[in-house]
């Protein structure tokens, strides 16, 4: 079932119904039910998909931030922020073999022979050992699902009065304002945390509109599709300059200086061009204004549909 508002469903009912859906989904994940957590690409698998949920949660949690109050809305925010925490590190370590692959695929004659398969074994190493130890020495999995257990014990507090539109707005307008800004700072300093923090902002806008967009009547539509290429563009790039720091800090676990500037140039190259796909596509994205921008999803909606 789609992250999504039903047509004709109270705003109250939908989020709930898709925040207890999310957390469900990443007990399950979890292996919470079974007692059993899943091991080698189940993991991984697993580590992702938990992610993924979680920043759904955090993204609805956006859009009814103003009826939840801040109290609430923080309270869940970092709790879950919290509870995924202990993922990153494996996350982080999965990632870096994923971008090696890629950068074999498209880019292997760029670098000297066997570089990219010296690198990758290195960190398929390092993947297995941080995976071990935050899984199965620190039982990362049970600590993340009992964090998703308090939050969908909490949901049934929540209260969402406002109906249709009115319970949407703010928050709508709030995120794309703060991607709005996001993307500003970016454009004045294309740093890591930067860019980083944009991608942010563009992921949680994707999901709110995925929320929204059963009740869509026009072209609007394209904007989820936007919005998700956006974070995806900004999300590669940043896996990207997360590969570089890593090689940068152990130069010769990885095959060495010489060895890792033809490495680094492919890497800085491929950043650029995503960092130019990202920005042109950012600035028409994000070319309202906050007020303009909610206006139009507004206008666009079916408000039968959103009660």
């Amino acid at each position: 079932m789609a992250f999504q508002l039903k047509p004709k469903e109270s705003v109250g009912d939908g989020i709930t119904r898709n925040v207890r859906r999310q957390l469900e989904k990443a007990l399950k994940h979890l292996g919470a039910k079974s007692n059993a957590p899943q091991r080698g690409a189940s993991a991984t698998e697993a580590v992702h998909e938990v992610r993924k949920r979680f920043k759904k949660v955090r993204a609805a949690l956006r859009l009814v931030r103003e009826d939840l109050g801040d109290d609430v809305y923080r309270e869940e925010n970092w709790s879950l922020r919290d509870a995924a925490r202990p993922l990153r590190e494996v996350r982080d370590a999965d990632v870096l073999v994923e971008i090696v692959d890629k950068l074999t695929q498209q880019f292997a004659e760029a670098v000297e022979a066997g570089a990219l398969a010296k690198i990758h074994e290195a960190l398929l190493a390092n993947q297995r050992k941080v995976t071990r130890h935050v899984l199965d020495e620190d039982k990362a999995f049970a600590t993340v699902a009992e964090g998703a257990a308090r939050a969908l014990a909490r949901l049934p507090d929540w209260r969402i009065e406002r109906a249709g539109w009115a319970a949407l707005e703010s928050g709508l307008r709030r995120v794309y304002w703060t991607g709005h800004r996001a993307l500003a700072l970016a454009a004045e300093s294309s740093s890591v945390e930067n860019l980083h923090e944009w991608r942010k902002q563009a992921m949680y806008l994707w999901h709110q509109l995925q929320l929204l967009a059963a009740a869509w009547t026009g072209s609007e539509k394209e904007l989820v599709d936007q919005t998700h290429k956006l974070s995806t563009l900004l999300g590669e790039d940043h896996d990207l300059a997360i590969l570089r720091e890593t090689l940068a800090a152990d130069p010769l676990a990885y095959g060495g200086h010489r060895v890792l500037k033809g490495v680094f140039a492919v890497i800085d190259r491929r950043r650029e061009e995503l960092e130019r796909q990202a920005f042109a596509l950012g600035r028409e994205l994000y070319k309202d204004s906050p007020k303009v921008f909610t206006s139009r999803i507004e206008a666009s909606m079916n408000h039968e549909a959103v009660k």
